[in-house]
């Protein structure tokens, strides 16, 4: 009898601490002890990062929202022969909206399967998504120009009383772009007057 009681102790130890092994060593973010999945470690950053990735899905879909109808908006132009709007930032703000629709939909895609599995970018080390994230940093340079170009159109339509234009897509597509310039504007301001702080702790 105690030789019985002495193997099962023996055979339940092993069992246990490969449980905890296996647990602790898991590299797969997502998985049972993994980084971000259930019974994984949580840093105490984590509810902050799930409430900036939940703000990001939202206003990535007001962003896609309003870039559809702005779309819809440059083909009604299109359809109705709309001559005074019949220029090349017509066309380049549709090449952009066609561009920035898709990226739109996958970064959406992407934000929703971080927030449920309590996952960030930097968790994410696939060369496709390597690739990815180049693709992104060459169509933010296509937005900036399309803000820029954006504005001036809707304003040169507004000065000329293009009636064939007026709709409120049109009003809509026009504060969502100068909501972007002035954010943009912000962080730069933001950065030109850190350059002064940056020099006096490098001296």
């Amino acid at each position: 009898m105690p030789r019985k009681s002495k193997s099962k102790a023996s055979s339940a130890k092993p069992a246990k601490s490969l449980s905890n092994t296996l647990k602790t060593l898991s590299p797969i973010p997502g998985s049972p002890g993994g980084p971000g999945g259930v019974g994984g470690p949580l840093s105490p950053s984590s509810s902050m990062k799930s409430a900036i990735l939940l703000f990001a899905i939202i206003l990535g879909f007001i962003g896609l929202i309003i870039n559809v109808y702005a779309v819809i908006w440059i083909y009604k132009l299109e359809t109705i022969d709309c001559k005074c709007s019949n220029t090349w930032m017509r066309m380049y703000i549709k090449f952009f909206l066609h561009v920035i629709i898709p990226v739109m939909v996958i970064q959406i895609l992407i934000n929703i399967y971080l927030y449920s599995n309590n996952m960030s970018q930097n968790d994410i080390t696939n060369d496709m998504f390597n690739l990815y994230k180049m693709i992104v940093g060459f169509v933010n340079i296509l937005g900036f120009l399309n803000i820029v170009i954006s504005i001036i159109f809707i304003n040169k339509l507004k000065e000329m009383n293009c009636e064939c234009s007026e709709d409120i897509k049109r009003e809509v597509y026009f504060i969502y772009n100068i909501v972007l310039a002035s954010i943009i504007g912000i962080f730069v301001l933001m950065a030109f007057m850190a350059i002064p702080l940056v020099l006096l702790v490098s001296k």
